[in-house]
């Protein structure tokens, strides 16, 4: 009987032991791949702000050459037109002197147009630029909280899941113990049962055997 209860607890142990080794791995396994997720995740943002980062930069020094171009083709062209002005006055003759001056005004009136024509222009351009950026940035912020909100929704599905199951595997190993009591319960009276036969049933052989050795030495 000792014997028995022995076996019968070793195998209680080997069959606790490899539940819980099974249950963690799967345990190891899961918290590697939310790990390998989460990596995953970590690089996609860093690539997605460096490659916003790097068409920002690319953006802003595209803008600021052409910027630059321009300013340079202006500088050249009034230095080229003041040339050219002064050569024609220092070939004029005193009788267009008048003249001269009226068209330097007329050509300081061009100046100042262009320069008010120029100044509108870039101011149109910026804004223009402006309004583009801050589309843009719309754009991306939008991006960034609808990726929050999926990757939130995916944890949380997940999570959720995981949760599922390890309730249904901890209701399955509650059934298997509950089965598993049970049938050594059953076990355990039958044999108790069976041996208490057995020994009623010796014990009555053993009383018959003396009362006919009783009854046959009498006789002799």
């Amino acid at each position: 009987m000792v014997a028995l209860m022995q076996r019968i607890r070793l195998e209680n142990q080997s069959i606790f032991q490899e539940v819980n080794d099974f249950l963690s791995t799967r345990k190891s396994d899961r918290l590697a791949q939310a790990q390998k997720q989460a990596e995953d995740l970590s690089q996609f943002r860093q690539q997605l702000g460096q490659e916003i980062d790097e068409f920002l930069t690319s953006t802003a020094k595209s803008r600021q050459a052409q910027a630059e171009a321009q300013a340079e083709e202006l500088r050249q062209f009034r230095s080229q037109l003041e040339q050219e002005t002064n050569e024609f006055l220092a070939t004029t003759t005193k009788s267009r002197y008048a003249q001269a001056q009226e068209q330097a005004a007329a050509l300081d009136a061009f100046h100042k147009e262009l320069e008010q024509k120029t100044e509108e222009f870039l101011a149109n351009a910026a804004k223009t630029r402006i309004a583009e950026a801050q589309k843009q940035a719309a754009q991306l912020s939008a991006f960034h909280k609808e990726l929050e909100q999926k990757t939130s929704a995916f944890l949380a599905d997940t999570a959720k899941t995981r949760i599922a199951e390890a309730q249904k595997q901890a209701e399955e190993l509650s059934a298997f113990h509950k089965e598993l009591e049970q049938k050594t319960s059953a076990f355990l009276t039958d044999t108790t049962t069976d041996r208490a036969a057995k020994a009623a049933a010796q014990k009555e052989a053993l009383r018959q055997f003396r009362q006919d050795l009783f009854l046959t030495v009498i006789g002799v």
